[in-house]
């Protein structure tokens, strides 16, 4: 009989599940009721709604699938697909160039400033970040 790591079997397991299944089920969830009952101390009140809250367990019926996954050995073959020559290559690209939405001449100009500006950017600041590291390697080592 197989037992998992805290020592109990699946069948203990699944008794066990059903078990607080019922218990959730018959327990009182409405606060309510919970309030009105004097003999339900708030701990026991709380561990209600939180059991009323918990996952339903799929049965062991609901989890079949009826048939088992087929393995890669025993799988059909699909259809091989011929590779592109270099011309059909060419071909394709420049009918895929053909649908591209090309920005104007405006928009060009508009990136190139917007790229310009930002690669100024990045170079003042790796400057300064070499600037500042030779000189406090100088004032460490110098």
């Amino acid at each position: 009989m197989a037992e998992d790591l805290n020592g109990i079997t699946p069948e203990a397991d699944d008794a066990l599940a059903d078990a607080a299944e019922q218990a959730a089920e018959e327990a009182i969830t409405d606060p309510d009721e919970l309030a009105a009952d004097p003999a339900v101390s708030e701990a026991e009140a709380i561990a209600a709604q939180v059991a009323g809250a918990r996952p339903v367990r799929k049965s062991a019926s609901e989890t079949k699938k009826g048939a088992p996954t087929p393995s890669r050995r025993t799988a059909t073959a699909t259809e091989e697909v011929q590779r592109t020559g270099p011309v059909q290559f060419v071909k394709e690209s420049i009918e895929e160039l053909k649908r591209v939405n090309w920005p104007t001449l405006s928009q060009w100009q508009q990136y190139f400033w917007v790229v310009l500006i930002f690669v100024g950017f990045v170079i003042a600041y790796v400057s300064l970040l070499d600037l500042g590291i030779g000189v406090g390697l100088l004032a460490i080592f110098g």
